[in-house]
């Protein structure tokens, strides 16, 4: 049964890591991808239907994380929790800005809510670049 346990969780791992890329992929590279607001569009609709799927892999893992390994669960989560808490924080604003971004028709709506979907991938960026470019 532990085997079992150990493939479910390495195969939800690899699940997500391998398809959410082209999610993060397209967050780093939205101001080189999409010159003008149709083609950033554009881009942002090509990942639209894996989006929410891609999430469902990550929730899957720490399902089984959570109800196959707890011990090994309370250690990662309590050990790390200062790597965690950023990351989980990122991934909500990312998601938010991603949603909130199509919900306004006005260039200003998409200009304040272009940096909340830049957040998670700030760090990917140059130090001197800033999200505003992607406006």
């Amino acid at each position: 049964m532990d085997i079992l346990a150990i493939a479910l969780l390495g195969f939800f791992a690899a699940g997500y890591f391998v398809l959410a890329g082209a999610d993060l992929g397209v967050g780093m590279l939205l101001a080189y991808l999409g010159r003008g607001a149709g083609e950033r569009r554009l881009v942002l609709a090509s990942i639209g239907p894996f989006f929410l799927g891609n999430e469902v892999w990550l929730v899957a893992t720490a399902g089984v994380l959570i109800g196959c390994f707890p011990t090994l669960e309370g250690e990662l989560f309590q050990g790390q929790f200062l790597v965690l808490l950023p990351l989980v924080t990122g991934w909500v604003v990312r998601d938010a800005g991603l949603w909130w971004r199509g919900r306004g028709a006005t260039r200003a709506w998409r200009t304040v809510m272009d940096p909340w979907w830049c957040a998670a991938a700030g760090p990917w960026r140059c130090p001197g670049e800033r999200c505003t470019r992607v406006c």
